[in-house]
């Protein structure tokens, strides 16, 4: 679990780095001076230079990638040092140091290496002492959610002290009632850290509720896995007591994630419409000519936060086909659909007048497809995880897209957006573009 503010963790980096360099220093001068055993007396000043720019830049860079993967500004002194956190982050700013100098045409010797280690190691413990001392971080208070062994295990843990700086709020086996109890934005009870122990199906709704509102800020959420989950998922770095922890964090839903796609959305976005513009005009003409009615429609859709907005779409079903059915999907066959219509379903070309939506700001070209009001009333009542794509803003593309078929159906397309949601990256987004156009190629819309 994460321990620190953010003003904490630019401390505890700024203190990491200039201790970095000091020890890297402090090594190398060491070096010059003394004549260990082995070596080929005092170490040339050219030889490891210790010049501001770039050698010092490299040092300190290497010393902040390395706390970084290690995550030492999240945890007190007390844990650190239990799983030898500030070790293993100086043993891998040394390792760096050696890759560095060795692609700026430098050879660390490893004395130098060697030496860094344990004294980098001590300056970092020092310094992280002083600040606990004269700042104590304050305690984070943890409610845990669920019943079962691991739920109780893990109050257990928390009430005897086993993860320092935490402390238990309180435990509740019924995490439904927990959340309906709770009528605030935030956690249930003010938790900095919520912990959620579940293997009860009927406990997604409140698993969907805690994501939803740890998205909007406030505190962290995280799992105790079971084996089905630590096989499906990375490996567990964090813990509570001896219990592994996966932090549950919409990745997709984040502040980067949001501004990547928007940038996505207006470089490509621009010269897409430009491209589609010609097709799309010769297309509505036939449509018009083929069938009467329109050769556009405008549609009410679910976006981002259950807003409703209204995309467009090129006709590809007569002009009267929900008259008696009322909103439905569409399936393999439906004699709705004109014959002009199914070419523009395989090919997915009556959804290129949603560029105008994606210009807008109210779609993106990659996320999870709108669905009408109608289908996701049914679907969230059904399935209350359904809810969590609209942390995200709808996309003219998506990873269920690519990855199912046209008529996939809803509970299978959802595992895809889900996916996405959580383990979003800014490759996962340059493969879903790719695998657009493959899609589209494929022409197997129905």
């Amino acid at each position: 679990m994460r321990h620190a503010s953010p003003a904490r963790r630019a401390l505890l980096a700024a203190g990491d780095l200039l201790g970095a360099v000091a020890a890297f220093a402090a090594v190398v001068w060491l070096r010059r001076v003394v004549a260990l055993p082995g070596t080929d007396g005092v170490l040339p000043a050219e030889k490891v230079p210790l010049d501001p720019w770039p050698w010092l830049v490299v040092v300190g860079l290497s010393a902040l990638l390395a706390h970084s993967l290690a995550a030492t500004w999240t945890e007190p002194l007390e844990t650190l040092r239990e799983r030898g956190g500030l070790f293993v982050a100086a043993v891998l700013t040394a390792l760096f140091l050696v890759g560095a100098f060795f692609l700026l045409s430098r050879a660390l010797p490893r004395t130098v290496a060697l030496l860094y280690v344990p004294a980098a190691w001590a300056l970092h413990a020092l310094f992280r002492s002083v600040v606990d001392r004269a700042a104590p971080p304050p305690v984070r208070r943890v409610l845990v959610l669920g019943d079962g062994e691991d739920a109780r295990r893990a109050a257990a843990a928390l009430e005897a002290g086993e993860a320092p700086g935490y402390a238990l709020v309180g435990w509740e086996p019924d995490a439904v009632g927990a959340i309906a109890v709770s009528r605030e934005p935030g956690a249930p009870r003010q938790a900095d850290h919520v912990v959620l122990a579940s293997g009860n199906p009927r406990e997604r709704e409140a698993f969907a509720a805690l994501v939803e509102r740890s998205a909007a800020g406030g505190f962290e959420l995280w799992l105790l896995p079971g084996l089905a989950d630590v096989v499906a998922s990375h490996v567990a770095t964090r813990s509570l007591g001896d219990l592994p922890l996966t932090r549950v964090a919409a990745r997709g839903a984040s502040a980067p994630a949001f501004a990547l796609r928007r940038l996505l959305d207006v470089v490509l976005g621009f010269p897409l419409a430009a491209l589609a513009a010609v097709p799309v005009a010769v297309v509505s003409l036939v449509v018009v000519l083929e069938t009467p009615g329109p050769a556009w429609i405008r549609q009410r859709r679910v976006g981002r936060g259950g807003r409703e907005l209204h995309v467009w779409k090129i006709r590809t079903m007569r002009a009267d086909a929900e008259r008696e059915t009322g909103p439905v999907l569409a399936r393999v066959g439906d004699d709705r659909v004109t014959r002009v219509g199914r070419l523009l379903r395989k090919t997915r070309l009556d959804e290129l007048p949603q560029l105008l939506n994606v210009l807008g700001g109210s779609m993106s070209l990659i996320g999870p497809r709108p669905e009408r009001p109608e289908l996701v009333a049914a679907f969230a009542a059904e399935e209350p995880l359904y809810r969590l794509r609209h942390l995200l803003k709808p996309g003219l593309t998506g990873l269920a897209q690519v990855m199912g078929a046209y008529a996939t159906k809803p509970d299978v397309k959802l595992r895809y957006d889900l996916g996405y949601l959580f383990q979003w990256n800014p490759v996962l987004d340059f493969f879903v573009l790719v695998r657009t156009v493959t899609t589209v190629l494929r022409v197997s819309g129905v």
